[in-house]
């Protein structure tokens, strides 16, 4: 990965542009992860958790839309 500084552009807009890019393809992320080890049964836990959440925020998402258009719809 490279961020290549145009003319006359300050560090610091260069500096922003660098971490925008870190962050998006989650390199910083990988980072934090990797700073301390993490036993795997408390990894699995995590996971599951984050997949529960999601699964409520889709469900509470599906119970509103049926609620507005009825029984019927499904996605």
């Amino acid at each position: 990965m490279a961020i290549i500084v145009r003319d006359n552009e300050v560090f610091e807009s260069a500096w922003r542009r660098f971490m925008r890019e870190l962050i998006s393809n989650g390199v910083l992320d990988e980072i934090k992860d990797r700073t301390y080890y993490k036993k795997p049964s408390v990894e699995r836990t995590a996971i599951r958790r984050e997949f529960k959440k999601r699964k409520t925020r889709h469900h509470r998402a599906m119970r509103r839309i049926r609620s507005k258009y009825g029984k019927g719809f499904s996605v």
